[in-house]
Parts: C-alpha cells; structure tokens; sequence
C-alpha cells in the first residue's frame, strides 16, 4: 500500500548532536491513516529498545512536546508550521531537496512498509530490523516529523495520541511489554476519537 524510506545521515562533525532525516514516499496513505501507522511503529520500537534509556528519552522528549502542543491543536497549520511548534526534536532535523547531505558510507536507511485494508489497522513492517537505540530514535521521530509537516490532520492528532500512549504507559502496561506492543495502538486511537468528538461537540475540558 505505502513504504516510507527513511535515510538516517551520519552526524556531521560539526553537529554531532543533530540527526539529519530524509524522507522518500511511494505508494498511497490515506491521511487519516498516517497515524495509525506512527502509532504502531511508535509501539515496535518501544518494544524493541525495551528497558533501556533511550526509550525513556523518546518517550519523555514526545510527550514534552505533545504538552506543549496539545493547547495549539486546532490552530492553523500554517501558523505552528511557521513557529516551529510542529518540530518533535532539537536533535532531529528533516531535510529535502538541496539541503539533503552528500552519501556517506556511515548513512543507514530504514524502509517502513505498510499494508493493509482501507479503514483497518494496517501492518507495519520495517527493514532492517537490527537498528540501534539512536536509529530507532530516529526513525520514530524522522517519520513523525515527516507527516507532522505534510498533513495537517496529523499535527493536529499527534499530540493526543501521545499523550493517550502515555497514560496506557502509566495506568495499564509498560512500552516494553508485548501487551503494550498489541494493545496501546488502540488505546490512542479510541481516545483521540473520544477527545475529537467531545471537541466537536464542545465538551472537552
């Protein structure tokens, strides 16, 4: 249906703290469906790094913008473009066009493939799957910043499945868990429906 591949750059010495991500699209996603997928690599990943500290430091650097974000949701897109507010990471940069990097033998891509019907859950697959900390890192917050840039619907819903993932974390199962990997996912997507529909509706607190 969809493959997302995604260049994970070499740092470059001068900014060895920047991760630079490019991103190459084919095939079609419907935009309500862009998050399904983010959520579900989001969870894989989780489970993959398991106990160690760069999931803590994905989790905790999503959910300081979702914070953060959560208050702007229903601005325009064009506005928290402009401001910044769609940025996920100081860490992570996504570049296009000129300002992709020169092929470094040390760059590592990362194909996300998704399959599935229209109006399920898709399947999530991604190639390799030997990544490190700092590539699975990277990938979960290079397509997300991807999509957050491109499709309006998803910066405005990123924020609430964040947070949702969050509190599944927090009341129900830890990321590492397999129950986390299968059940989370859900978890956000129905209470991002809830919240949109109570907004819809004016009764979101």
């Amino acid at each position: 249906m969809a493959e997302f591949t995604l260049t994970l750059h070499a740092p470059d010495p001068s900014q060895p703290d920047l991760r630079k991500v490019s991103v190459e699209a084919a095939g079609e996603l419907p935009e309500y469906g862009q998050v399904w997928v983010w959520d579900i690599l989001y969870a894989q990943q989780l489970f993959a790094l398991g106990e160690v500290q760069a999931a803590q430091e994905l989790k905790e650097a999503l959910e300081l913008w979702a914070v953060n974000m959560s208050s702007k949701v229903f601005q325009p897109h064009g506005h928290i473009l402009a401001k910044g507010y769609l940025d996920l990471s100081e860490e992570l940069e996504l570049v296009n066009g000129d300002a992709v990097p020169a092929l470094n033998p040390a760059d590592r891509q990362v194909v996300v493939s998704v399959d599935g019907q229209a109006g399920q859950l898709p399947d999530v697959h991604v190639t390799p799957d030997d990544l490190d900390a700092a590539e699975r890192k990277a990938l979960v917050l290079g397509l997300g910043q991807y999509f957050n840039f491109e499709n309006p619907m998803f910066a405005r819903e990123l924020p609430i499945h964040v947070l949702a993932m969050r509190k599944y974390h927090a009341d129900i199962n830890l990321p590492h868990t397999r129950e986390a990997l299968d059940e989370a996912p859900f978890f956000a997507i129905q209470k991002a429906m809830e919240y949109f529909q109570a907004a819809n509706q004016g009764t979101v607190q």
